[in-house]
């Protein structure tokens, strides 16, 4: 047997059967008899016989072959619970030497405090069980969070501190609209914030993130709410833990001009004539981006969703503010065309 081939039994048979037919026909229907010696019959019969074997084996189709088998990939080790927690606090090392907040002598108790404990945290995360790991490092974030929270408000802000649910007055920049600032350490959520009625008036939802579980979301939120003749805001506070709120001028809204991120609740400003924005959602948890109404209240909703996304949407051109609402990290981009200079 050739290999890829049949065997030459196949081929030997198909040329018998081919040549004895071929011999009767010439004897029964021609009336050809072999003359001379015996082997002049044996001679014909085998010239009728080999030419239909060899064709048989040079035409003969080739077998097919079992495909070869890629060489498996080395499978990926998972790492140990060890190895894991040491990376992680590796990654949060790098963080920490990335924090640009130094304590001077004037620094807010709240944010030296926060300092302290990302600190710690790193120190105490080093020398843990694996286990415990995940837990302090959640901590050391949120505290990490808190700094970055104090930097983007300024130093020179008047905090109104209290615990679970209160009612408080704010003192208000002046009697335009103004920036609400508001951020607590519970990382499950559970928190809202109305702007207090009177005898006969309902509050009103400025914003609020529910209950989570599983999943930490941010504690802070950056909202613009609407100017009220006076010098005070009446706010109805919920949340579980700590908190600390504030009002500042509207001036200190951030802006979006080729790329913004942030975390949490936050009312942005857009160049007018920008009809397109990138927004990405990098967190598990729901999300929605509104355009703020003439009377900066929440309007239309352009966008919403649930964990990790990325969107391009359509933004009115008239409207110069949007609100993102989101648990976690989110990115904003003004896209290519997008801007009336793009």
């Amino acid at each position: 047997m050739t290999a890829g081939r049949a065997s030459w039994g196949r081929f030997l048979g198909y040329g018998l059967l081919s040549g004895t037919a071929a011999f009767a026909l010439l004897i029964l229907a021609v009336g050809l008899l072999p003359v001379g010696e015996g082997w002049t019959g044996l001679l014909m019969y085998l010239a009728l016989v080999v030419p239909p074997t060899l064709a048989a084996r040079r035409f003969a189709p080739a077998a097919k072959r079992p495909p070869t088998a890629l060489p498996a990939a080395p499978a990926k080790r998972r790492p140990t619970a060890a190895e894991a927690a040491e990376r992680a606090v590796t990654s949060y090392g790098e963080l920490l030497r990335l924090e640009t907040y130094r304590p001077g002598p004037e620094a807010d108790p709240d944010d030296l405090a926060a300092y302290r404990t990302a600190l710690d945290v790193y120190d105490e995360a080093k020398h843990s069980a694996p286990a415990r790991v995940p837990e302090l490092l959640e901590r050391g974030r949120a505290a990490l969070d808190r700094l970055d929270s104090a930097r983007l408000a300024g130093t020179d802000i008047t905090w109104i501190r209290g615990t679970g649910d209160t009612r408080v007055q704010v003192p208000a920049p002046g009697d335009g609209p103004a920036l609400l600032l508001f951020e607590t350490d519970d990382r499950h959520g559970g928190f809202r914030v109305y702007e207090g009625g009177g005898r006969g008036v309902r509050p009103r939802e400025l914003f609020g993130v529910a209950y989570e579980a599983w999943s930490p979301v941010s504690g802070r939120a950056r909202v613009l709410v609407p100017g009220r003749r006076g010098a005070r805001l009446l706010l109805d506070v919920r949340a579980p833990g700590a908190w600390r709120i504030a009002l500042r001028p509207a001036g200190e809204i951030r802006r979006l001009e080729e790329e913004l991120r942030g975390r949490g609740i936050e009312t942005v400003l857009k160049d007018e004539g920008c009809r397109l924005v990138e927004f990405e959602h990098r967190a598990r948890g729901p999300f929605a981006l509104h355009e703020l109404t003439r009377t900066h209240r929440t309007g239309r909703l352009l966008a919403e969703g649930h964990d990790s996304a990325h969107l391009t949407v359509a933004v009115p051109g008239s409207r110069l503010t949007l609100r993102v609402d989101a648990t976690g990290e989110w990115r904003l981009r003004t896209p290519k065309g997008g801007h009336p200079t793009g």
